[in-house]
């Protein structure tokens, strides 16, 4: 019975294998890279490297295109699989797939520097995050991709792609400078404040590029009744000037969830630094936009900046801007680039094979910056499926006689984890992503019922919310008081009481915030309010309507759906573990519907991870600078693995991994399915035989797999993308 359960779930893998996307033919250019490879290996008389088996490419394809390792069962699929084709197959199935998305999220994400938190924890971070995303789901063209990054603006809810602008928030010229470096691979930052004292750019030539953007915007979210509603209040000379503070506050409460969602495009000149000391301007000189190379922008009073910006930036004739990307991509599938670094070009800098280089260029334009066609174009070369080699010399030109031979992103390392614990390791992060999806909706809803509202019916909900205000400020200044008074005294009981009223009465103004502007709401004789207020009460009470839109959603665990065929295989796992009694198989499945949370891929976790994750550890960028990510070994990443949390969970009994060696029933059968999990080959005759004495050393032990597992995961096989 388990055979034939085992042999269809090889089958069904197979099946996928099967069913990736062709794409586009990109045979013979793979071919032609091939040949331009050989032609410099004969130059500088090397070989390349010898070619490598199954079980090293699957790996490698694996972590290359979808960032973790394969599964047990992908791993038996693959090996077994007898088409004389499967290696194209599967390239072309991993980059049909969510991991794809997962593992290349992260990638733009550091490039970009994109981080969750954002400006403020606004909801714009996070659209920005799942415009990435959905960017790469629908394997949108690289040069729309990136036009659409320096083009945007409006509001969040039009388009997450200003979170380009509001990631740089209240620093243009920081903005323009990482522009440069990101699209173009030029490092102008020097510019900034004075010429480049190692390139040809001069702080002129900089600010003429910094004019184009300068005036993107970021800011809150305000409507038009809003505007109205504050000339009002600021021309009532019936109002003291506390009462207009009071009200003007209630006003930014009401518009405090639509903070940081909108980048608009100023008009303001920008001018040279006071301090400018070169002869070709002035201190306080107006710039003129200017691109700093290639074809010159044409700019009339009608025109759009950042438009015209971006079709310049993105442009084919741009002379920098698809050498940067068809050399980014190089490197993220081989290791290095054929420029180095891939951000740091000059007119001096040079490829370590030109004649490939330009190939390469002209193929990305030739596929309309389809990146999964670049990239399949890469995978499907013998150069990709060359030994990788061990030692490339830094500052020395890499002629890509193999891949270079380099250790997992932490990234990798974390995903690959997962995959040994959660048997849907790409499944998204459903609690999170759903979250978000409400979070969005309620403060679009809540932006159109704030813009539809009257003023007159603003200013009458305002100045409610000011007379509690008022209220309430006289008793934070006595609770105040009283809690210095108690920290004085040390007195901690007294203290956590008082700040627990503080907090009731934060909570108490967000309730009358939300309760005076939904009344004033509702008045609206605009039936889009009434229907918009009666969607977002979520069939509760209309009285909750506006504190849901103000409000950060609750998602139930219990809500997430859970189709037919995972339920059959938790079922076909609790029979595997012997879980019999309904209590227990509960307590499965909801480990089962926590998963997604706990254990999801990288891309699905908070961007960048909380100080402290496993993730931090093995040297996730923080997202501060581009590219900031390290993956040198340290003290810390070897006694996470050996004592964190973490890695003790890959050995309970409901990790994929436990399963895998609970499902062999020989003891030379768990060392191949070890093997097999974590290196996608099987041991050969010397490993075994090491493990096999380990066991029969260790026989009364526990823990002798939590052992052997461990030590399986510390070596550089496991870390290392051979």
């Amino acid at each position: 019975m388990k055979t034939k359960f085992l042999l269809l779930s090889i089958a069904s893998v197979l099946v996928g294998f099967a069913g990736g996307a062709a794409g586009a033919d990109t045979t013979a250019a793979s071919k032609q890279i091939d040949a331009l490879l050989a032609q410099s290996w004969k130059k500088q008389n090397i070989q390349g490297n010898t070619l490598v088996g199954d079980e090293v490419f699957l790996r490698r394809a694996y972590l290359t295109v979808v960032g973790r390792i394969p599964t047990l069962d992908e791993t038996k699929a693959f090996l077994t699989w007898q088409s004389p084709q499967k290696r194209t197959k599967l390239v072309d199935n991993l980059l049909a797939s969510d991991g794809y998305v997962h593992h290349f999220f992260n990638f733009w994400a550091d490039v970009l520097r994109a981080q969750s938190q954002g400006v403020g924890d606004s909801t714009t971070s996070l659209n920005y995050l799942n415009f990435i995303r959905q960017s790469l789901r629908e394997n949108k063209p690289y040069d729309k991709f990136a036009r659409e990054l320096v083009s945007a603006e409006g509001t969040c809810f039009d388009t997450g792609a200003i979170g380009y602008y509001m990631r740089d928030r209240g620093m243009p010229l920081d903005n323009i400078a990482n522009t440069v470096r990101i699209f173009l691979g030029t490092r102008v930052e020097c510019a900034q404040c004075h010429d480049h004292p190692f390139d040809k750019w001069t702080e002129k030539q900089f600010y003429e590029m910094a004019a184009f953007t300068h005036n993107m915007n970021g800011t809150s979210y305000r409507s038009k009744s809003d505007a109205d509603a504050q000339k009002i209040i600021r021309e009532d000379k019936s109002l003291d000037n506390e009462t207009k503070d009071l009200m003007r506050q209630a006003l930014t409460e009401a518009f405090r969830p639509l903070r940081d969602t909108l980048v608009t495009q100023g008009k303001a000149a920008l001018k040279l630094p006071a301090i400018y000391k070169y002869a070709n301007g002035k201190p306080n000189d107006v710039v003129q936009a200017s691109v700093m190379f290639g074809k010159p922008v044409s700019l009339s009073k009608e025109s759009n900046n950042i438009q015209e910006f971006g079709k310049w930036l993105t442009s084919a004739e741009n002379p920098r801007f698809t050498t940067i990307v068809a050399n980014r991509l190089w490197k993220k599938v081989f290791g290095a680039g054929l420029y180095e670094p891939v951000d740091e070009m000059t007119d001096s800098s040079a490829a370590s094979n030109p004649e490939l280089m330009q190939f390469l260029e002209k193929q990305m334009i030739a596929m309309k910056y389809d990146m999964k066609a670049y990239l399949r174009m890469l995978l499907n070369t013998q150069a990709f499926a060359r030994a990788s080699t061990k030692e490339v010399s830094p500052g020395t030109p890499y002629y890509f006689q193999g891949p270079v031979f380099r250790r997992m992103t932490a990234e990798q390392v974390w995903d690959s984890m997962v995959t040994l614990v959660s048997p849907a390791p790409d499944q998204p992060n459903w609690m999170a992503r759903e979250r978000e999806k409400r979070d969005l909706e309620h403060r679009k809803n809540l932006a159109g019922l704030l813009e539809k509202t009257e003023a007159p019916l603003l200013i009458e909900a305002s100045k409610q919310v000011a007379e509690a205000m008022r209220e309430q400020n006289r008793g934070f200044d006595q609770l105040r008081k009283e809690l210095d008074e108690a920290r004085a005294k040390d007195d901690k009981e007294k203290s956590k009481e008082i700040q627990r009223k503080l907090n009731d009465s934060q909570r108490i103004l967000r309730e009358t915030v939300s309760r005076c502007f939904y009344e004033a709401a509702k008045k609206s004789g605009n039936k889009e309010i009434q229907a918009a207020l009666a969607a977002a009460a979520g069939g509760g009470s209309m009285e909750m309507a506006m504190m849901n839109m103000m409000g950060d959603s609750r998602v139930d665990i219990a809500e997430m759906p859970m189709d037919d065929k995972t339920m059959s295989r938790i079922k076909a796992e609790e029979q595997t573990l012997g879980i019999k009694d309904p209590k227990s198989a509960k307590s499965y499945e909801n480990y089962q519907r926590s998963l997604h949370q706990t254990w999801s891929r990288a891309a699905e976790l908070p961007s960048p991870a909380p100080r402290g994750h496993f993730l931090r550890e093995f040297g996730q960028s923080d997202r501060e600078i581009i590219e900031n990510a390290n993956d040198e070994a340290s003290v810390p990443q070897a006694l996470t693995m050996m004592n964190g949390s973490t890695v003790s969970q890959l050995t309970s009994p409901w990790s994929v991994l436990s399963m895998n060696l609970k499902k062999a029933e020989k003891t030379e059968d768990k060392i191949d399915a070890l093997f097999l999990s974590l290196y996608s080959r099987k041991p050969k005759p010397a490993e075994k035989t090491i493990f096999l004495q380990a066991l029969e050393t260790y026989a009364t032990s526990k823990t002798i797999w939590d052992d052997l597992v461990l030590g399986a995961l510390s070596t550089q096989r496991f870390l290392f993308i051979e």
